[in-house]
């Protein structure tokens, strides 16, 4: 997954959280929400690992300065930032957070310099959780295992004990990171797709594309009548997941090809996405900017320059405020919609899927025992329905109250309120454990903008998970595949690469699969089917 996936997550949680408040919302079944910490108290109760009142008793009587890395932590918690909720955590856990900055597009090279140059923060956000490089750095001691016994983590361990969290340890079968979780479920039809100016689209008397040749003749249509770029997108691996993944259903997973595991882009199925990415290419409809670090894809979108914009659906929700900055006193739902994905040649539309989880939390190996587990109680807590509540809504008896099964607003008379302002932290609480716990603790929609953007998503959503198939794809093997070392060629640059050139495609995926099996592929092909030889 792309890391502009992830931003995309994070703000979509956030953005809506903010518009959650508007209204009430329930809680039934989360038990422990009754007992967030009230702003009275300042969050004095140690939560499930202790009690603060009995210091003989208390996991955190000893206070601890802990640095952490985290995207745009900088700006988020300051020493000198009023912030109630960082008040309120710090105290808690009785410690003082060590802000260590990074962005979204740097967090990878930055984390890799740490690394090299043994200046790893205690904690730190990073994208890769297994495979050849998190080996490396395990068996270097780089970074630090998470405890054997996580029994005293609850919430965690229930993530952590996944098939395919626990199937991603190490190479010395030990785990080392704490995974950030998507949803309750694999299938995320609204992590990959299209978003396309349905204004246009009915003033032209387009219908939805059912095939390849369909959807390439509306952007067509669309980019010659109001000279427009026809589709626009952030990255190569976008485009192939989110507008041909029906032609290769799991390309970036392993599939299981004439009765061996192997990896999807080794199918021929990849190289026809290949192909078909060139031809959009070729025929100047893919936006020729698509490989650019900073394409900017959703603005040119927004501001009227394409006809279709590769994305996270989910995250459309928070487009509102970019929607109206550049077209004011206009509705984003009355000219935009998520286009219905083009079926594969079965007719059949695959939902896209993934791990239960995307990045997690790392531990640097120089990082004390004694600093791990105040982190991992402090994760903890943020992955409870009580955490999970405060991130949400903000604190209780400050943002909102308890009502039986329903939790009122404070809040829901102050137009355009936003908790990120009140609480800046929260882009670190928010996400610190997990994107989401997968609960919807909302009965109905706000009223706002973003409230019937979040509504109509959940539609869309439902739809797909209704009529769409699940993906042919063993979570289980690929989570042990994922934990190999496999030589660690950058798919992507290749594949930029021939969508812009005149390479014979399947000679050069050829060529590339020889180089890869050379540098350690043929080994993890080999070790994935010997250990499941028998699963489909």
């Amino acid at each position: 997954m792309k890391k502009g996936q992830t931003l995309a997550a994070g703000i979509a949680s956030l953005a809506l959280a903010a518009s959650l408040l508007a209204g009430c919302s329930s809680n039934s079944g989360n038990g422990g929400t009754d007992n967030a910490p009230a702003a009275s108290d300042n969050g004095a109760d140690a939560g499930s690992n202790g009690n603060a009142n009995a210091a003989q008793d208390d996991p955190f009587k000893e206070h601890l300065d802990i640095s952490l890395a985290f995207y745009d932590i900088a700006t988020s918690i300051k020493a000198d930032q009023p912030d109630p909720m960082l008040q309120m955590i710090e105290k808690k856990f009785n410690i003082t957070i060590k802000p260590v900055n990074e962005s979204w597009g740097d967090y990878g090279d930055r984390t890799k310099l740490w690394a090299a140059s043994g200046q790893l923060p205690d904690a730190f956000f990073f994208d890769q959780t297994s495979g050849d490089l998190v080996n490396q750095w395990a068996d270097q001691g780089i970074i630090k295992p998470l405890p054997d016994d996580m029994s005293p983590y609850p919430n965690l361990k229930k993530y952590v004990d996944l098939p395919d969290v626990a199937g991603a340890a190490a190479a010395d079968g030990k785990n080392y990171f704490i995974p950030r979780m998507l949803a309750n479920r694999n299938e995320l039809p609204m992590d990959r797709g299209i978003e396309i100016r349905k204004d246009w689209m009915e003033e032209l008397g387009l219908q939805d594309p059912t095939t390849y040749d369909e959807l390439k003749n509306v952007l067509k249509t669309i980019a010659d009548k109001k000279n427009v770029i026809g589709i626009t997108a952030g990255g190569i691996g976008w485009i192939r997941e989110s507008v041909f993944q029906n032609i290769n259903p799991a390309s970036t997973w392993w599939q299981k090809v004439n009765g061996q595991w192997q990896p999807g882009w080794m199918a021929d199925g990849f190289a026809e996405q290949v192909a078909q990415i060139r031809d959009l290419y070729q025929s100047g409809l893919l936006d020729k900017d698509f490989a650019l670090p900073n394409v900017d894809a959703q603005n040119k979108f927004m501001q009227g320059k394409a006809a279709a914009y590769v994305t996270t659906p989910k995250t459309m929700n928070a487009e509102p405020a970019l929607w109206n900055k550049a077209n004011p006193n206009s509705n984003i739902l009355d000219h935009v919609k998520i286009l219905n994905p083009v079926p594969a040649a079965d007719g059949k539309n695959y939902l896209y899927g993934y791990f239960d989880y995307w990045s997690g939390t790392l531990f640097s190996g120089n990082t004390s025992d004694e600093k791990q587990a105040r982190l991992l109680a402090l994760m903890d807590w943020l992955a409870s329905p009580e955490g999970q509540k405060i991130t949400r809504y903000g604190l209780q008896g400050v943002d909102w109250e308890s009502n039986g099964d329903m939790v009122t607003n404070k809040h829901q008379d102050e137009k355009d309120f936003d908790l990120m302002k009140l609480y800046p932290s929260n882009n670190v609480f928010g996400s610190l454990a997990i994107w989401s716990d997968g609960n919807k603790y909302v009965e109905g929609y706000p009223a706002t903008e973003t409230g019937k953007v979040q509504e109509y998503i959940d539609k869309v959503e439902a739809e797909q998970l209704q009529s769409g198939e699940k993906p042919p794809i063993n979570w289980i093997v690929n989570a042990y595949a994922s934990s190999l070392n496999t030589g660690g060629g950058d798919l992507d640059a290749l594949v930029t690469k021939l969508v812009i050139g005149n390479e014979d495609i399947k000679a050069a995926m050829k060529k590339y699969a020889d180089e890869q099996m050379g540098l350690g592929l043929a080994d993890a092909i080999k070790a994935v089917n010997d250990k499941y030889p028998d699963e489909n």
